[in-house]
């Protein structure tokens, strides 16, 4: 059905979720809009369902669903959300997220264009406590700041937008879940730092034959708590990043190869060994020219990552590029 879905995935979320519902009730001009929101309650040990509905209850602009999820993790989270849906554009807003009053009628404008499979913007940081000076350089971990020039550009060779604020065609997903798809990245669990699922789902898009955009048109406020913007918690999502480069690589080597571009080059990078020896090789060659202590720990952090992951996921690692070759495109 022609509309928007939300989706917001919460764990815990019963401090932030009152504004983030708050700025979706203060949607303005959605008249002949089909829109919802659905809440995916994903095993939280605190009140937020209770807290979400009340706040609802005062302004119901649009139905409201409560979906639970009892299965920890991003990613389950997320499939819940997405099988509960009942329009056709999904609009992922996180728990923290405080979207401008033109964000319904903005993403349905964008998707009258039937090219167009997924949508990334840029988040604007409300912060709960001053910044430390490392903060600046490393925004974009935290999905803070702006990633493409252009008010609205077409991103598809690059294809990553952060994961806040993204929306994507409810038939990728349709497809993929009929085809039993297994995605090879799973994003947060818990209070755990995984990562790539937002990658993911955009080259996964990709593949199927979308183009995808990036907007500074869609704004939203991104709030975040003085105990979520700590160096540990810095480097242990560079960890999480690392990991996932492992598959983001297979996402970008089967792209190149199937826009024309197999060389030599990408015959070799999917041989695990030759990632891992490549790796290891950039660790004891570029380590030492980063001046700042901070960005080498963390360059030495995701170099780490990367290849433990690898090793532990070598044969996977060589099956993955089978496994998108066996996708069928939606869009010739």
């Amino acid at each position: 059905m022609n509309g928007i879905s939300v989706i917001i995935a919460c764990y815990n979320s019963e401090r932030v979720i009152p504004e983030t519902l708050r700025h979706l009730q203060a949607q303005h001009d959605f008249e002949g809009i089909a829109w919802e929101v659905v809440l995916v309650n994903n095993n939280s040990t605190d009140q937020t369902a209770e807290v979400a509905e009340g706040i609802w209850n005062e302004n119901p602009v649009v139905p409201l669903r409560i979906i639970p999820e009892p299965r920890m993790g991003e990613a389950n989270a997320r499939k819940a959300g997405i099988k509960a849906a009942r329009y056709s554009i999904l609009s992922v807003v996180d728990d923290d997220n405080r979207v401008a009053p033109d964000w319904i009628k903005t993403i349905f404008k964008y998707y009258k264009d039937p090219e167009i499979g997924l949508i990334g913007c840029a988040g604007e940081g409300d912060f709960e406590a001053p910044l430390p000076a490392w903060f600046k350089e490393n925004e974009h971990a935290f999905a803070i700041g702006k990633l493409y020039e252009g008010t609205f550009t077409d991103i598809t060779e690059d294809a990553l937008v952060p994961g806040a604020g993204l929306s994507v065609r409810k038939e990728v997903y349709d497809h993929l879940y009929a085809l039993n798809w297994q995605p090879f990245l799973e994003g947060r669990v818990g209070n755990r730092q995984s990562a790539g699922a937002d990658s993911e789902m955009c080259f996964i898009t990709r593949l199927l034959g979308y183009k995808i955009y990036y907007s500074n048109e869609l704004h939203f406020k991104h709030f975040t708590a003085a105990n979520r913007i700590t160096w540990e918690r810095l480097k242990n999502m560079t960890y999480g990043f690392g990991a996932a480069d492992v598959f983001v690589l297979v996402y970008q080597i089967h792209y190149l190869e199937n826009t024309g571009r197999r060389s030599l080059m990408t015959t070799l990078r999917k041989k695990w060994w030759f990632n891992y020896i490549g790796k290891k090789f950039a660790f004891f060659t570029k380590r030492g020219t980063i001046k700042d202590p901070g960005q080498r720990e963390l360059f030495g952090i995701r170099n780490r990552a990367f290849c433990e992951t690898l090793l532990q996921e070598k044969k996977r690692f060589s099956e993955a590029f089978d496994r998108l070759d066996k996708i069928p495109k939606l869009k010739p």
